[in-house]
């Protein structure tokens, strides 16, 4: 019997507090995972036979808006990707907004837009990204307006495909289409778990525009109806994430989003640990004010799907993170103490430790085992493996397209690497600080 009491105190320090929030946790994840899941089920014949195309019945006149801070480097890259767009010419204008950069980016656009007179440079001090689109929006031209950050890459075709697609969709309250997003080029690890992530975003955007429940409309290259953004006061210049607050806007006014699924865009994703914080630490502070902002759709079925999914699960997507580092710290944080603790007593001789080491597992471990927890565990595993299959084929790519290796760590430990900077982006909230573009 002390075999299993040393067990129960050393593998299994559960408290009831923790098995509350590991219940909880599983049950709310299960429920959103299947819920999509069985969206995705009954949509797939239909995402089949989707009319995809580029047959345009008339070319509305398109207004692109690239708001650029100190992006020398890739300017140009982005610019020349609007110039090279299968649409005519005479039917596009472009504003390249210079943001108060300190580096050549004004210079580099310059030089770039010399002998093309649908291109206007557009120039003044630090003002913030949604204060350039709106400086940019004020005149704007046309029917529609494209934002392109001026890190991101429009594919050739896209744009015919969003304008084909809202021509087919044949309804004038859809505000915005959204893109197909994907990382540009990855190298680094970090960059190919990233395009993992947004293979399986597509997906998932392309399930939530059935429900109507897109909540961002993503900055490479999102597509609006200029009126009804005019209508509703352009951009908010008060938030850090201007493409998630006016989704938030337009779903309000009860105005629709769709996804143009194979409208691809590819972005620019931070190829270190620092960028990469900098950047989600910015995403998930803005989510969290657009959610305290419009808190009032939270549930609402005034809102239908928006209201009574989306929402909750955005909301819910909190406690999760927190719940998530909470376990972690309990089963992986507090073992590793506990073992640092043993081998300070030892004097750190972990080699004569390890000759002497004697495992407490044995036939009680596979007893002790919490079956109901281990098939929800299996169970959100087995979905998550189908959405990432399901994702690839949706986005035409091959799964080991960015090498076998990244595959592990985007399961194991990417979404808790994005609880942790979630966790920190919720207290930098309760804080009130700010963060700018």
């Amino acid at each position: 019997m002390s075999a299993i009491a040393d067990y129960n105190q050393e593998w299994f320090p559960m408290n009831v507090f923790v098995s509350i929030i590991i219940w909880i946790s599983y049950v709310v994840s299960l429920y959103f995972s299947i819920f999509l899941l069985l969206v995705y089920f009954d949509q797939r014949k239909s995402f089949r036979e989707e009319k995809r195309g580029v047959e345009i019945v008339a070319y509305p006149f398109i207004s692109i808006l690239v708001p650029a801070k100190n992006e020398e480097k890739t300017i140009e890259k982005t610019l020349r990707s609007i110039d090279n767009l299968d649409y005519p010419r005479e039917k596009i204008e472009v504003f390249a907004i210079n943001d108060g950069s300190h580096d050549q980016t004004e210079e580099v656009i310059r030089r770039f837009i010399i002998n093309k007179p649908h291109f206007t440079l557009l120039s003044h001090p630090n003002r913030g990204k949604a204060a350039s689109l709106n400086r940019a929006l004020a005149l704007a031209k046309g029917d529609f307006f494209a934002c392109l950050d001026a890190d991101s890459f429009v594919h050739p075709q896209t744009l015919r495909k969003m304008v084909a697609f809202y021509q087919r969709e044949n309804d004038p309250t859809i505000a915005i289409i959204t893109p197909a997003m994907k990382v540009a080029d990855p190298q680094t690890i970090l960059q190919k778990i990233q395009w993992l992530e947004y293979l399986v975003m597509i997906l998932f955007g392309r399930i939530t525009s059935v429900l109507h429940s897109l909540y961002v409309a993503p900055g490479p290259f999102s597509l609006y109806q200029t009126e009804i953004i005019r209508s509703l006061g352009g951009f908010d210049e008060k938030n850090i994430t201007e493409d998630q607050e006016i989704a938030y806007r337009v779903q309000l006014q009860q105005y629709k989003i769709r996804q143009c699924f194979d409208g691809y865009v590819y972005t620019t994703a931070p190829a270190t640990l620092k960028p990469f914080y900098h950047q989600r630490r910015r995403w998930y502070l803005g989510s969290i004010l657009c959610l305290h902002q419009y808190r009032e759709m939270i549930a609402n079925k005034k809102y239908g799907d928006f209201g009574l999914m989306q929402m909750v699960k955005n909301t819910a997507g909190y406690f999760l993170a927190v719940a998530g580092i909470t376990i972690s710290f309990y089963y992986i944080v507090l073992p590793l103490l506990r073992m640092m603790r043993r081998a300070a007593a030892i004097n750190y001789d972990v080699i004569n430790y390890a000759l002497h080491f004697k495992s407490n597992i044995n036939v009680f471990t596979f007893l002790l085992l919490d079956f109901k927890l281990v098939f929800l565990l299996i169970s959100l595993f087995i979905i998550g493996f189908v959405f990432f299959y399901a994702a690839h084929r949706n986005a035409g790519e091959k799964i080991h397209k960015a090498g076998w290796f990244p595959i592990f760590p985007y399961f194991v430990g990417y979404y808790l690497l994005k609880g942790f900077i979630l966790l920190i982006s919720l207290g930098q909230f309760s804080r009130s600080k700010k963060i700018k573009w």
